[in-house]
């Protein structure tokens, strides 16, 4: 039985681990592949800015103002995919853009790339606080020699709430979050730790200083705010537009650490897990036979009072039982009482056995007259003893009331045991 729990367990553990990533590492390598740079060329110069693959067909994801060039002045517009040089540029067309949202959807052909995976969970799943990360082509980049590769940085989800990004335009989704971008990363995805895209890159909080001159200057005005469109705009077009992309509608969670869109089955796992544990506790753990017996208190009491004792004392599973002694009391208000002590119990507790109305003692009577801790059994050599612990009531053999200071008496066959108001007949067997 215990083998078959934990098979199972193991099972249940086995969809959740290709889940998603671990790590942010993991999550570059999951997105990476996905990315392209865009150029945007014309005969007064070049722009450049971040976009990704979102279908087998070569359709690639994009901010509007990325490509606003070459809407409005034609100028020449073009695609390199991530890890490729400037010279494996691939021409693309715009197949449609969205001004007011601030989304372009672009065709490659020939674009031979893994499709990001889009996340089409409802738009609550982004919780406030939760990890995100920021990947694209910042221009600097591009200055400083590194043309091929993409910038990732990390952060965390401000707020989602409804906005447009100029006066008049549509109102659409927007993430406020804090991963870092700079000119060069517009278009680019923002991602869970699942890798999974949750929104485009489109802004950052931007300022402008009048100069002594009358010269204006940009500047930033607040580090740390960046805005994207939530991922459910481009969805919603890309539907209509007929677009098939790689989305999923699992919901990403980090437990203990790891990122994971089958948090279920972890639960699920879990617990399984846990009731094996339990099983074999309370089925292998090597202690004596459970013996408890309620004759007063409530019921709440006893039922809270049994189950502390089965925890306290599991049941063992078969094993030696050499040297059996049993205590017989057949003069109790209900069933009568059973008490079975072998020599392995004894062996394996060499400072002897409670008896008391407690759930931790070892034979547990919720019987009137008996107290918390009433007695303890012990071996002595062979054979078996009693010691009184202070008990109200007492403990007395064969009439003799047992002194706690004197230590223990012997219990042989046929001796009569009394603990407060019960009597037990001692038996060998």
């Amino acid at each position: 039985m215990i083998q078959r729990i934990l098979l199972l367990a193991a099972i249940g553990l086995l969809p959740a681990f290709p889940s998603g990533a671990i790590e942010p590492t993991t999550v570059a390598k999951i997105v990476e592949p996905s990315m392209v740079r865009i150029f945007v060329e014309g005969p007064d110069g070049q722009g450049s800015a971040s976009g990704f693959v979102i279908s087998r067909e070569g359709h690639v994801a994009t901010t509007h103002h990325v490509i606003e060039q070459h809407i409005d002045d034609n100028w020449a517009l073009y695609v390199v995919a991530s890890g490729a040089g400037v010279e494996d540029r691939r021409a693309a067309t715009l197949v449609k853009t969205y001004p007011d949202e601030d989304l372009a959807v672009l065709k490659v052909e020939g674009l031979d790339r893994r499709p990001a995976i889009l996340d089409t969970t409802d738009s609550g799943t982004l919780l406030k606080g939760m990890t995100v990360f920021a990947i694209g082509y910042p221009g600097a980049g591009g200055r400083l020699g590194a043309n091929s590769g993409t910038s990732f940085t990390a952060g965390v989800a401000n707020r989602l709430f409804t906005g447009a990004w100029a006066e008049n335009k549509a109102k659409i989704q927007i993430i406020q979050h804090s991963a870092a971008t700079n000119p060069g990363n517009s278009g680019g995805p923002i991602v869970n730790p699942c890798g999974h895209v949750v929104g485009i890159n489109t802004e950052r909080e931007m300022a402008v200083l009048i100069t002594p001159s009358g010269m204006p200057l940009v500047y930033d005005v607040i580090q740390g705010v960046f805005f994207a469109s939530h991922i459910s705009v481009l969805v919603e077009k890309l539907n209509a537009l007929g677009i098939r992309y790689n989305g999923s509608q699992k919901v990403c969670r980090v437990v203990l650490g790891v990122a994971t869109t089958n948090f279920y089955w972890y639960v699920v796992a879990a617990a399984a897990v846990a009731i094996a544990l339990i099983v074999f506790l309370i089925r292998y753990r090597p202690r004596h036979v459970v013996h408890i017996v309620v004759r007063s208190g409530s019921a709440a009491g006893n039922g809270a009072r049994a189950l502390a004792h089965m925890i306290f004392h599991p049941r063992r599973g078969p094993g030696k039982t050499d040297g059996v002694w049993r205590l017989r009391c057949d003069n109790a208000e209900g069933d009568p009482i059973d008490i079975v002590i072998s020599q392995d119990d004894l062996r394996r507790l060499p400072k002897g056995m409670t008896i008391g109305c407690d759930a931790s003692c070892d034979y547990c009577l919720a019987v009137d007259g008996i107290a918390k801790r009433h007695a303890q059994l012990v071996g002595i050599g062979d054979g078996l003893g009693v010691n009184d612990l202070h008990s109200a009531t007492g403990t007395a053999v064969d009439d003799r009331r047992v002194d706690p200071e004197n230590g223990p008496a012997p219990l042989r066959p046929g001796a009569r045991l009394r603990l407060g108001d019960l009597t037990f007949q001692v038996e060998q067997e």
